[in-house]
């Protein structure tokens, strides 16, 4: 039987298990209502079933009065059976004749009852002024097999003894055929316990603080250790994000001025293919660690499913055609619509695409296709690739698991893009199932998604206000302590005809941004000394750049950074390696206000 705890009622015990057998010494009738009525109190707020075998000491019908005065809603407890009053002659001798085994077993199905009812289990009580002298030893043995059968059921039984009719003989067989005894002593009920009883108890309180203190400072450990790692998580996403920030913005400038048809043309699309790649990774094992610490909210709104699986489609043709793919395409009516998070559910579908052309050897075939039943709509990604072997398929979803790879992990990856399917797939309310035939014979990945409701309002994309048409020219300051970065990025955007000049700290930047009044700030966060927050807010604060549209260019991208560019006064937050497109796009419409 599980240790379950419950409240006696009685301040002196405290809390009792299912089990246990007590009793306890009284002399008055206001001894036995000062326990018995919060005893039988809390064990009908319990949802326990109740039953109290009363004696002349304190009869039935008192009995019952002091239960309403204590309980006024009490009437109905006792309507509904939950709870018991009877006499000594109603229980113990109903035929006149005491039957220890039978008594003993009328508890038991009294308890089977109770269960049987949806109680949670039987509370009792019983006094024994009744029993004789003559009868004694057979009720102590009576006593001592209620010790033994009680343990295993759910029941606790409290057996009241009058102290008028006990000798100190009596005292000691009754503390012998009990686990613990009540008794009142200079006007306070106190606890009577074996030694042995008692040490015990003792040494499992010891027990139990040494193990609360124990796994207090294991959690804290754990929470250290976690906090630690989201912070080295979230440092080395900027330290790796800042070195492919300059090599994008590299590749970007021989790409602008090289012939389409120049082998150094070709190299930069490897670069840049390369590029997405590791920034691919960073985003994955940062957005894990958020996702399983419960970090990533969801911007959920009506959205077209087939504009979800094209825009993720955009993002992963470029592998899917180096590979060399036959690729096909079933989308669903633009009618479809989930609730999502259009983002995050292109993620979906972008990684599992991802995978199947990674793991599909040059020239297989991977698609995409949509089916709706009954509400629900299901996007299948399925490829000719090397296939998942059957004992695999139920931990495929697992954080950093992965198929047996080649010592040259041509395909290899860090066992986390499939994870994050299954997480944000189900923050969607959906599920993701993945089949196989084995391995060689491809796979099937199967995202299942609730259709939205017509009822719920359809977000349009719109920008906060309306957007200009773009213009060159735009004077522009870049403050960025990456030497690299900030020159690559000032030649791109020279080369799209914008005059720029830089700044490599914030105190710099301040005074180029005051001598310049430029119509664009793109800014670092991570500078030196005085932070880009501090250096965004500080420009807010000037009656000359209040409006002046400013941009944080940054390798810090977790939700909690977006919020504090919001609050610094950031129009705009891009992730380094940052593309030139939407770089350029900020540029030309400067749009206010894109975090609020």
């Amino acid at each position: 039987m599980p240790y379950d705890t419950r409240d006696s009622g009685i301040s002196a015990v405290g809390e009792i298990s299912w089990g246990t057998h007590f009793c306890q010494f009284y002399r008055t009738k206001e001894d036995l209502a000062e326990t018995l009525v919060p005893y039988f109190e809390a064990g009908l707020r319990a949802n326990e079933s109740c039953l109290w075998v009363t004696s002349e000491r304190l009869e039935a019908d008192i009995a019952e009065d002091l239960m309403v005065r204590a309980m006024p809603d009490f009437k109905r407890h006792l309507h509904s059976g939950q709870m018991q009053i009877l006499s000594i002659k109603d229980w113990y001798t109903p035929g006149k004749l005491f039957s220890a085994d039978d008594v003993l077993q009328g508890w038991i199905d009294k308890e089977a009852q109770s269960k049987a009812k949806g109680l949670s289990g039987l509370r009792l009580t019983g006094d024994t002024f009744w029993v004789e002298r003559s009868g004694w030893n057979d009720f102590m043995e009576y006593e001592n097999k209620v010790n033994q059968a009680f343990r295993q059921y759910n029941l606790v039984a409290l057996c009241t003894y009058c102290m008028d009719k006990c000798s100190a003989e009596d005292v000691i067989d009754v503390c012998c055929h009990h686990q613990f005894a009540l008794a009142r002593r200079k006007g306070h009920w106190e606890l009577l316990e074996s030694s042995s009883l008692k040490i015990a108890k003792e040494n499992l309180h010891q027990l139990n603080m040494e193990l609360e203190s124990r796994v207090n400072a294991r959690t804290a450990e754990l929470n250290n250790a976690l906090m630690a790692r989201d912070e080295f998580l979230a440092m080395l996403g900027h330290e790796l994000r800042n070195p492919l920030a300059p090599i994008r913005n590299a590749t970007e400038i021989i790409r602008a001025l090289t012939p389409p048809d120049s082998p150094i043309s070709s190299s930069t699309a490897i670069l840049d293919r390369q590029v997405s790649h590791m920034t691919r990774l960073v985003d994955d094992l940062l957005d894990v660690a958020r996702i399983t610490q419960g970090q990533i909210n969801l911007d959920t709104a009506i959205v077209s499913l087939s504009e979800v699986i094209e825009q993720s489609i955009e993002l992963s043709r470029p592998l899917i055609d180096q590979r060399g793919h036959s690729f096909s395409v079933s989308l669903p009516s633009r009618h479809v619509k989930v609730q999502a998070d259009a983002s995050r559910l292109a993620q979906v579908f972008g990684n599992l695409l991802h995978n199947a052309a990674k793991y599909t050897p040059d020239g297989g075939n991977v698609s995409i296709a949509t089916s709706i039943d009954g509400g629900i709509a299901t996007i299948t990604v399925q490829d000719t690739g090397s296939g998942i072997p059957g004992a695999m398929l139920g931990s495929i979803f697992d954080l950093f698991k992965q198929l047996p790879r080649s010592l040259a992990r041509s395909d290899g990856g860090l066992g986390i893009g499939l994870t994050l399917v299954k997480r944000i797939t189900e923050m969607h309310g959906g599920t993701v199932t993945a089949s196989s035939n084995g391995s060689g014979r491809g796979a099937a990945f199967a995202v299942r998604l609730p259709l939205a409701e017509v009822s719920v309002p359809e977000r349009f994309s719109s920008p906060t206000r309306a957007v200009n048409k773009p213009a060159a020219g735009r004077r522009v300051v870049i403050i960025d302590d990456n030497h690299d970065s900030n020159q690559t990025l000032a030649m791109l955007l020279e080369i799209a005809g914008h005059e720029v000049e830089s700044a490599y700290d914030g105190p710099s930047g301040l005074a180029l941004v005051n001598t310049v009044a430029p119509d664009a700030i793109v800014l670092d966060i991570g500078l030196p000394g005085m932070d880009g927050y501090e250096v965004a807010a500080h420009l807010r604060g000037e009656s000359a750049t209040k409006d002046t549209f400013i941009v944080a260019l940054t390798g810090y991208g977790q939700a909690c950074d977006v919020v504090k560019a919001r609050q610094a006064g950031f129009d705009a937050h891009l992730l380094k390696p940052a593309r030139m497109d939407e770089m350029l796009k900020l540029i030309a419409n400067l749009p206010k206000n894109l975090l609020h």
